[in-house]
């Protein structure tokens, strides 16, 4: 058994393996490899510093990807382990080589959090991670339904709604999505540098899906919406952040209902 840096055509070798791991749980793949491409190789992620790859008789056989971005108070670890024998111990392997990453990290004091994303179906994983010290702190639910019936938004007269452009509204959206998700209430924030790179480089990030809102004293909500490939027809918004000044407006509604209108154009039947 040894470990091995990654490399950009490893892509194809995380997507074998994650894939491998979401047909064992959900009976479908989770990524494509273009997708996955725009995670793994990011403005913050480069795969030979944040990605090991485990092999045993020289077969690949299970990854890691490690995510730091700012403040740098914590590094998010991303497991590829389908179901084999001896998981458990390439569980322990992979999130020890995850921790030396982080630690060793510049930007990172010893004090550094180590999160991991695991799905709450895979309860063997989590078992074995509860015997490493890790504990569960937050439960992500994914929601889907059709959208054939969903009414039109609503939108205050003083605001104008318009399509998200990388070209024009790059910087103003990022106000927005700095805002709404401050890295100090703890849950989900999204770095400049890794929001830049996936609004220009995801390839499910399509023209016309996104959308910002302003008001006269500037930018004022946004939802990033996205093309789910792991499923047909079906549209993903990513995150909808409105600014303090204007919460408790229903603009959080309308965004969503605008967004859910930009998937029926296309012909998509869920979200």
């Amino acid at each position: 058994m040894r470990l091995r840096p990654g490399n950009s055509r490893d892509v194809a070798t995380f997507t074998r393996l994650t894939n491998a791991e979401s047909q064992w749980l959900r009976g479908e793949d989770s990524w494509q490899e273009d997708e996955l491409a725009a995670i793994l190789i990011s403005a913050t992620g480069e795969p030979a510093d944040n990605d090991r790859y485990l092999e045993v008789g020289g077969e690949t056989v299970a990854a890691v990807h490690v995510h730091m971005s700012e403040p740098f108070t914590k590094g998010t670890i991303h497991l590829a382990l389908p179901p084999c024998p001896d998981r458990a111990e390439y569980a322990r392997t992979l999130v020890d080589a995850a921790a030396r990453i982080v630690q060793s990290s510049p930007h990172t004091t010893a004090d550094v959090d180590l999160q991991l994303d695991v799905a709450r179906e895979d309860t063997e994983l989590l078992t074995i991670l509860d015997g490493l010290g890790f504990h569960v702190i937050q439960k992500e639910t994914l929601l889907e339904g059709d959208i054939f019936d969903a009414p039109a938004p609503s939108w205050p007269a003083d605001v104008e709604v318009s399509t998200f452009s990388v070209t024009r509204d790059l910087k103003d959206g990022y106000e927005v999505i700095r805002e709404a998700f401050v890295p100090k209430l703890g849950g989900w924030h999204l770095a400049w540098d890794d929001y830049e790179y996936s609004v220009q480089n995801d390839p499910t990030a399509l023209p016309g899906l996104s959308v910002i809102v302003r008001d006269f004293e500037g930018p004022l909500a946004i939802a990033l919406n996205f093309m789910d490939t792991t499923k047909v027809n079906t549209g993903l918004t990513g995150a909808i952040g409105v600014r303090e000044r204007r919460r408790n407006q229903g603009l959080g509604r309308a965004l969503l209902l605008e967004s859910l209108d930009r998937f029926r154009s296309r012909g998509w039947s869920h979200a």
